[in-house]
């Protein structure tokens, strides 16, 4: 009983282990699908706007810096004719120069070398050496003697935002240009593609960082105090860089961190609609997260959780109704229900399971039978048959106690097997067996009556061979409890002895 009940509790908790677990990977599957897809809709909203935006700020200043450029045009024709009055730059006041109209300096000589600036950053910087493709359009702007004026364009030493215009002197000995910080420009602080990237960060949670990059490689970032180029990064980053910038096709990779955190780098292409100098090719560079991932994952941890405390309290809840509705059909179906000792079925479970599992013990069978038993039913009614029954039985048991366990074959056959024994030992439990029931005539007045017409008879025997049977055990019993009942009865005999009679 008390085994089926554990066996019954493990099988509970295994199949609510099971369930839980089963219902909560296929949640957490199609939680995980679902973000997955959320993530894929917002990276879509999110880079749809990045680029849209991105392009909206270039028309805008497209169609609004005409005045900018018209400025730059004068200012530049002003100092290539000063330049054919002085052409000893080295003398030029740049500084006063800057003053008058606002723009940065820069003379580059044919070597595409900053040589004077007011800009002190850029002093001494040679395209030739950083930026080959860019020194290369500089030399053909410098060949055609026209105006360029750019739209937004980067500073090449600091990363920020500015303007830049140029026009070559009539020898192309040296390139005139000029430069306007863009954040003073209210067109730019109106159209500004930082906040629109500063918007995003804050509505999307897996959104970390929005980039955007020049053809050259260099970061539009004005929060540094140095420029940011993409040969600082790593390999895979300025592999991945060169690829989106080549195919103009977006590209990605991931890198995992620990506790399941990962970063996804995405490189979206750019390319302005209106062509105006280096920077209208960009590469616009987009950093995501995983938290919303993670904070759903953790949540279902801990629903997880809930459910299995959940379902670990309803098994014993059930182990419990179900423990109240079958213990009775258990313990009729386990024991004797007149005289609460094992029935025959069990019997033969224990039995077949003691035999299978021994190894150096003896177990033994001793069979009992309450001579005459017919007579008290007849004489006294199956009433007091049946007080003999349970009498007999509560004997049989305190004898026994843990040496082994006591059972009713019906009517008054009843059997005592014991664990390991030996024929000495037998013997001296039958000898106490009959002087109890002896005792109990003499003793017990009331019950003389109904004992008086009753003996016991005992036949028993030990299991001697490696593969015995119970049904082999039970037949040499069996024929040394006739042995007993053909000698006269109220005694005992063991198999031995009737071999050895024989």
């Amino acid at each position: 009983m008390k085994n089926l009940r554990i066996k019954l509790f493990i099988s509970l908790i295994a199949f609510a282990l099971v369930l839980v677990a089963v219902i909560s990977y296929v949640n957490r599957q199609i939680l995980v699908a679902d973000i997955e897809e959320q993530e894929a809709v917002n990276r879509t909203l999110i880079e749809n706007h990045i680029l849209t935006d991105m392009q909206a700020v270039d028309n805008a200043h497209y169609y609004f810096d005409k005045n900018i450029s018209i400025k730059m045009e004068e200012v530049l024709r002003g100092l290539i004719t000063y330049y054919e009055e002085n052409p000893d730059v080295a003398t030029w006041d740049l500084q006063k120069i800057k003053n008058e109209h606002g723009m940065d300096v820069y003379i580059l000589d044919q070597s595409n070398t900053v040589i004077y600036t007011t800009f002190k950053k850029d002093k001494g910087l040679n395209f030739s050496n950083c930026c080959k493709r860019f020194s290369s359009l500089l030399d053909e702007r410098r060949a055609s003697g026209e105006f360029y004026s750019d739209g937004i364009d980067i500073s090449t030493t600091t990363g920020g935002y500015r303007k830049f215009g140029y026009l070559a002197t009539p020898d192309n000995k040296y390139l005139f240009e000029l430069g306007i910080d863009l954040l003073d420009d209210p067109v730019f602080q109106t159209f500004n593609f930082d906040k629109t990237s500063e918007y995003l960060i804050d509505k999307y949670a897996d959104l970390i960082e929005v980039q955007t990059i020049n053809a050259g490689g260099v970061f539009f970032d004005d929060s540094k105090s140095s420029k940011i180029t993409v040969k600082d990064q790593s390999e895979k980053f300025q592999e991945h860089f060169e690829l989106a910038k080549n195919t103009m096709k977006p590209t990605e990779f991931q890198k995992e961190f620990k506790d399941g955190y990962i970063e996804k780098y995405r490189f979206l292409p750019y390319e302005a609609e209106a062509i105006r100098g280096e920077s209208s090719k960009r590469v616009v560079y987009v950093k995501y997260g995983n938290f919303t991932e993670l904070k759903a994952l953790d949540k279902n941890i801990k629903q997880f959780r809930i459910l299995l405390c959940i379902a670990l309290v309803t098994s014993f809840i059930m182990l419990l109704v179900i423990n109240k509705l079958l213990s009775k059909t258990i313990h009729l179906a386990t024991y004797d229900p007149l005289t609460n000792v094992y029935n025959r079925a069990t019997y033969i479970r224990k039995m077949d399971n003691l035999l299978r599992k021994r190894k150096l013990n003896q177990p033994g069978l001793l069979l009992l039978d309450l001579d005459n038993f017919k007579q008290v039913n007849d004489r006294f009614g199956h009433s007091e048959g049946d007080k003999i029954l349970i009498e007999t039985a509560k004997i049989l048991k305190q004898e026994v106690r843990g040496q082994g366990f006591v059972v009713r074959f019906g009517g008054d056959e009843f059997a005592i097997v014991l664990y390991d024994t030996k024929h000495e030992a037998m013997q001296q439990l039958a000898n106490s067996i009959l002087e109890k029931i002896h005792h109990l005539k003499d003793e017990d007045k009331v019950t003389i009556d109904r004992w008086s017409v009753l003996s016991v008879s005992m036949g028993g025997t030990i299991c001697i061979h490696s593969d015995e049977t119970e049904r082999s055990l039970f037949e040499r019993a069996d024929k040394a409890l006739y042995q007993s009942k053909n000698a006269g009865k109220d005694q005992y005999s063991s198999y031995e002895e009737v071999a050895a009679d024989k």
